[in-house]
């Protein structure tokens, strides 16, 4: 666990995540506007089963605080630069459209966002942490090809720190 944190703390906390959506000299501001709403909507349903994990297994909740607090910045940083009524009209977009929903109730212990139960043993909520994390980041990759610069870059970061998290995962599960 201790080389975990190593890499945790080497890879820093959301290094690039400052991106306003902007400055780019973009040719066609809707197809950003729509990979950065894809992004930024993928983020947005990691946080969620992070916070399910937690509600389901509060003996795991101290030990991806740190990875769902990255997560709920990757979030904020996709959705920024977003309209306002875009990132509200996001599924569960949370107040000002930062995508982390403070004022939402928890889901049920043992269930996820959307219904679907959280696996009963903590080990194994993990790792399925960790295969939605690792989907999360390959969708973010996946979206390089076709993202302009300023955006390229920040998917970039979000995706290489969803691989540090699910090596982190890894460790835990």
């Amino acid at each position: 666990m201790l080389a975990g944190a190593a890499l945790l703390a080497a890879t820093g906390t959301t290094a690039g995540c400052s991106g306003d959506g902007g400055g780019d000299g973009d040719p066609d501001p809707a197809r950003t506007e729509r990979l950065r709403r894809r992004a930024a909507d993928e983020s947005r349903l990691l946080l969620r089963r992070y916070d399910a994990t937690t509600a389901a297994h509060p003996g795991v909740a101290d030990a991806l605080a740190p990875l769902r607090a990255e997560v709920a910045q990757h979030v904020a940083a996709l959705a920024r630069g977003l309209p306002a009524d875009t990132r509200a009209a996001s599924p569960e977009g949370g107040a000002e459209g930062s995508g982390d929903r403070a004022d939402a109730a928890p889901p049920p212990p043992g269930k996820k966002r959307g219904g679907e139960p959280v696996a009963a043993e903590p080990a194994r909520a993990v790792a399925e942490l960790a295969a939605l994390e690792k989907r999360t980041a390959d969708a973010h990759t996946a979206a390089l090809a076709t993202a302009p610069g300023e955006l390229a870059g920040l998917l970039a970061s979000v995706a290489a720190a969803g691989a540090a998290h699910v090596y982190l995962l890894g460790a835990m599960a």
